[in-house]
């Protein structure tokens, strides 16, 4: 019998992450849970990586506000803290809610894959399909060009062991996907916003 996942709690005391977390959070102010042994790296992608097969954690949905720009072939994601929404408005720079979701390779390699929130885009919608489908078994993206989405291509059943989800706090996943990578907008220092500024001089 496979172990159950486990939840992402609600503890009395916050830790640094969780308060700080949970400030750019949209959706459920107050969450908060245990500090995440052995993860060093989380890739925050547009999608799991090309032609692997992957799981989706069952309760790992945090809405946050998000810009995305391009860097050569690659989409990067940066969190906007909720005191830069006006600065960044200011200087006509958007940015948008998005749902994330947690996701493991079946050799351990964890990303995040955010879904813009109210998207009517097919390959964005058919894509949250394909997340929420690998919360029960272990599945893969492929690209439908001609109709303009994704597929789910499932593995056989059995092929891979039932994922271990390590004991994960929503805010120090946070952490590692964006402050420690530099990609939390959370002052008008930080180098991006003094870039779009034309500050960075």
């Amino acid at each position: 019998m496979s172990e159950k996942a486990p939840e992402l709690k609600l503890v009395e005391e916050l830790d640094q992450d969780e308060i700080e977390f949970n400030r750019l959070r949209c959706d459920l102010p107050g969450s908060a849970g245990t500090a995440a042994q052995g993860i060093v790296s989380i890739a925050v992608s547009k999608t799991p990586t090309k032609n692997e097969f992957f799981r989706t954690h069952p309760t790992f949905r945090p809405d946050l506000k998000l810009v995305n720009i391009e860097v050569g072939m690659e989409k990067q994601y940066f969190a906007v803290a909720p005191d830069m929404e006006v600065p960044l408005h200011g200087i006509g720079i958007n940015f948008s809610k998005y749902t994330l979701y947690l996701t493991m390779s079946p050799g351990g390699a964890f990303h995040v894959i955010p879904i813009m929130v109210g998207s009517d885009n097919d390959y964005n919608r058919s894509k949250e399909y394909g997340l929420l489908d690998g919360v029960k078994r272990w599945v893969r993206l492929y690209t439908d060009q001609e109709n303009k989405q994704y597929r789910v291509f499932p593995a056989p059943e059995g092929r891979f062991d039932e994922p271990q989800w390590p004991d994960l706090s929503v805010g120090k996943i946070g952490g590692l996907c964006f402050r420690d990578k530099g990609r939390l907008i959370d002052s008008t220092s930080h180098e991006l916003f003094k870039k779009w500024a034309a500050r960075d001089r």
